[in-house]
């Protein structure tokens, strides 16, 4: 498979009145033309906002991406000016944010928010913008589409409005589709509609999706392949099915441990990963998952941990975890 989008060395800092947060440091990965790759890690690893940089919304000040390169296609989004990184956001890089409700506009009609895009990016003229406004409203699952696309955010319910935002991401048929936690703000029932209907549209459009979640069902599911993230780096990654069946490192072994499985007697409790998050701002020497880890040892705590191959197309950074 070809490579689509390459993401090398990528830090993004944010400077605040009590110093630098690293958010992301040296994070690298790959995304293949058609290929659903996951960024997996509880909350405040750095997934989300790497996937901002990659399309350069950061908010300049307090954030600022410090290294790194983002390949599309053999040009680096980094380099290009803010005009030209507009042209490539939405119509060939496109993104579904978490929260439905904050990211629509509360004050514009679907309608609007819909054909603006298919408007500038692909050319259409009103009616035409309109009319495949409400396919892509249909094509979603959304009924009556051509009376709703008249109505505002807040007549959707949240179910609905992931459904819009899906719909706006297909609509300019991108190369790559970010994900952000999509099906947050709904429930089980409708996450495993909204997810599946993801799969199904960008199979059929061969469309690049990197999925951004916490939930490691839906990566067993959907994602090719892995990456694990803690503290701002990428600390395991892998195929999914390998990551899953012989996890590399203590991290990805707690995220696992801490899922409720089925077949599992329901008198098992689940095992959750002791101790907080490390402060980004002052991370611990060596590893600096150390300060959580049951496995850690004295060179835990000193130097800097590469990743490196610990099986065939399967990556870790533990010392510990590695097997020979």
């Amino acid at each position: 498979m070809s490579t689509v989008l390459q993401v090398s060395d990528l830090s993004t800092h944010f400077h605040t009145q009590d110093g630098v947060v690293k958010a992301v440091e040296h994070v690298s990965y790959e995304v293949a033309k058609g290929e659903v790759i996951a960024l997996v890690g509880e909350s405040g690893c750095g997934k989300t906002v790497s996937a901002l940089s990659i399309v350069r919304l950061i908010q300049e000040p307090p954030g600022r991406i410090v290294s790194g390169q983002v390949i599309f296609n053999g040009t680096d989004l980094l380099k290009l000016s803010r005009q030209a990184v507009r042209k490539v956001r939405g119509s060939e890089i496109a993104m579904i944010f978490q929260e439905p409700m904050t990211s629509l506009n509360p004050v514009l009609t679907i309608r609007r928010q819909m054909t603006e895009a298919l408007e500038i990016h692909r050319g259409m003229k009103r009616q035409e913008a309109l009319d495949e406004a409400i396919r892509l409203l249909e094509r979603v699952g959304i009924t009556q589409a051509e009376r709703r696309i008249k109505d505002y955010p807040h007549n959707f319910s949240g179910g609905m409005r992931q459904r819009v935002m899906m719909a706006m991401a297909i609509s300019c048929q991108p190369q790559v589709i970010i994900a952000d936690e999509p099906t947050t703000a709904v429930d089980v029932t409708i996450q495993a509609q909204l997810l599946e209907m993801l799969h199904n549209i960008t199979k059929d459009l061969d469309t690049a999706v990197i999925l951004i979640t916490h939930n490691l069902g839906i990566v067993a599911r959907y994602a090719r392949r892995v990456y694990v993230m803690y503290a701002g780096r990428i600390v395991e990654h892998g195929l999914a099915q390998a990551v899953y069946h012989d996890p590399r490192h203590p991290y990805t072994e707690g995220l696992l441990c801490s899922v409720p499985r089925l077949d599992e007697p329901r008198c098992v409790r689940l095992v959750p990963i002791e101790g907080q998050p490390p402060d980004l701002i002052a991370p611990p020497l060596g590893c600096q998952f150390h300060p959580r880890c049951s496995q850690a040892q004295d060179q835990c705590r000193e130097g800097t941990l590469e990743l490196v191959e610990v099986a065939p197309g399967h990556y870790s950074s533990c010392r510990m975890a590695r097997k020979e």
